[in-house]
């Protein structure tokens, strides 16, 4: 006789790994509404957002009411945008995980730092352009169309269109020839 006989059914020592997967599937299933969710309510306080939009739940916003974002836009996990001066993303822009992107910034006197309000300079990010991961984009900051800034580049200078900018402060590698 085996222990299923013996007990009359599943064997208690099976039924813990049995019991915790079902416990995870429900939680994991709830985890993803609330995702779904967040993304939905995120997108509702943008101050414009475009059709066919991704944006990863685990990215963090602040100031969504100040962000523009076009069509065919993807934002991925761990990106952080301070938009409190005003952020636009163009249409088929692609932002990879990891990248901070700020519109505000603090004086450069310390004695004015926590005296004054921070500064605001708007970031915008053109067209059809790819941040690599680990990107930073400084206040103040345009992307041109086209461009690519690679993975880990802190760009604190405009960016013409048609570029690849690498390096810290990022600068033109190359021109992209359509």
């Amino acid at each position: 006789m085996n222990v299923i006989q013996a007990t009359g059914g599943i064997s208690p020592v099976n039924k813990v790994p049995m019991i915790n997967d079902l416990l995870y599937r429900v939680f994991d299933r709830f985890l993803r509404g609330y995702e779904d969710f967040k993304v939905r309510r995120m997108k509702r306080s943008f101050k414009s957002c475009g059709e066919r939009v991704y944006i990863s739940p685990k990215c963090f916003i602040w100031s969504e009411d100040c962000l523009e974002v076009g069509n065919d836009v993807c934002i991925h996990a761990f990106t952080y945008i301070f938009a409190v001066g005003g952020v636009k993303i163009g249409n088929g822009a692609m932002i990879s995980s990891n990248c901070s992107i700020t519109s505000t910034t603090h004086p450069i006197e310390s004695a004015k730092r926590f005296a004054e309000d921070e500064i605001t300079k708007p970031v915008i990010i053109g067209k059809n352009t790819w941040l690599g991961m680990g990107a930073v984009l400084l206040p103040g900051i345009t992307i041109g169309d086209d461009s690519i800034v690679g993975a880990g580049s802190v760009v604190t200078k405009n960016v013409p269109p048609k570029s690849i900018v690498v390096g810290n402060p990022a600068k033109v590698l190359r021109k992209i020839e359509l």
